[in-house]
């Protein structure tokens, strides 16, 4: 079983920001997927990595699927699990944005989507580097988080 765990700012573990195309084949094989921006692994194609124009990672796609996803040595996924992991990331973010139907958690490099608006088709989480959405959070706005009320306070 694959496992993976959220690095703020740096990657999934062990597939981090800047590591060439070549290393991310070599960690996970021949994805079931390939095209000159990104590859695709799983069954449902679950694990999207991106990468930048020089073919180094700048972005990691995680939809439930076979694999396990930690974030802080807690769990997140377990196999096929479609958790919402919003009330463990709002505990680590102050100032979580909304674009785009995009949960956006700048502090800790990750967005979601399909879990705060209901949408089940949606369902994913997506690691980025610092800086890779700034421009874009110039015309965010302030989510909607009342279905999270209790889990929102920051942990210190």
């Amino acid at each position: 079983m694959l496992c993976f765990t959220l690095v703020p700012l740096k990657g999934a573990a062990p597939i981090l920001f800047g590591m060439p195309r070549s290393q991310v084949h070599q960690l996970l094989g021949k994805p079931g997927v390939e095209s000159k921006e990104s590859d695709s692994w799983g069954p449902a194609l679950e694990l999207n990595v991106g990468y930048a124009s020089d073919g180094t990672v700048n972005h990691i796609g995680l939809s439930p699927g076979a694999f396990e996803l930690r974030f802080r040595d807690e769990l997140v996924w377990v196999p096929n699990s479609r958790q919402d992991p919003n009330p463990l990331f709002l505990r680590y973010e102050v100032n979580p944005m909304e674009r785009l139907g995009f949960l956006v958690f700048p502090t800790i490099g990750i967005t979601t989507t399909g879990f705060h608006d209901d949408d089940p088709s949606q369902l994913a989480i997506t690691a980025f580097p610092h800086g890779a959405w700034d421009e874009s959070l110039l015309k965010a706005k302030r989510p909607c988080l009342s279905k999270y009320a209790e889990t929102s306070k920051l942990t210190s």
